[in-house]
């Protein structure tokens, strides 16, 4: 998936969702590509700009 961000668009996969213990927003928890092994960012959904599938749904071409 990509976001947008203060330091431009990132791309990652997303590992788990969780909610910001301040406000109890939803973020996704993006393990980022193109950065060492275990790197995360929190993004707000808000911010998520394509999500690419992995998948196709079964009987869909892909």
């Amino acid at each position: 998936m990509t976001f947008d961000t203060d330091e431009g668009y990132q791309a990652g996969t997303v590992n788990d969702l969780r909610r910001d213990v301040g406000n109890g927003e939803l973020h996704a928890w993006v393990e980022l590509d193109h950065q060492w092994a275990g790197m995360f960012r929190a993004v707000p959904l808000g911010a998520i700009e394509a999500a690419k599938k992995a998948v196709a749904p079964v009987g869909c071409p892909a």
